[in-house]
């Protein structure tokens, strides 16, 4: 009897880590460089979405918003190849 418990055990932390893995995966965080800054003192709303300038303008233009630099942005790293 102990030995069907213990292998549906070590199958449910099987199936556990598969999902929770798969998930960590799809929810990857993608920074952009330039963000766009909405509200005043006290409801301040910030959304870092925007490739360039022209597009937080656009999306801004009649709200009362500005735009800014994301100072959490960190550009992608380019694969280095190498030759073997």
């Amino acid at each position: 009897m102990e030995a069907p418990l213990k292998k549906l055990t070590l199958l449910a932390a099987a199936v556990t880590f598969v999902v929770l893995g798969s998930a960590a995966q799809a929810q990857r965080y993608t920074s952009y460089p330039v963000c766009a800054v909405y509200g005043g003192i006290g409801s301040r709303t910030v959304s870092c979405a925007f490739n360039n300038f022209a597009q937080c303008r656009m999306t801004v233009s009649g709200r009362g918003g500005y735009c800014e630099v994301n100072p959490d942005y960190q550009p992608p790293r380019k694969r280095v190849r190498r030759m073997y």
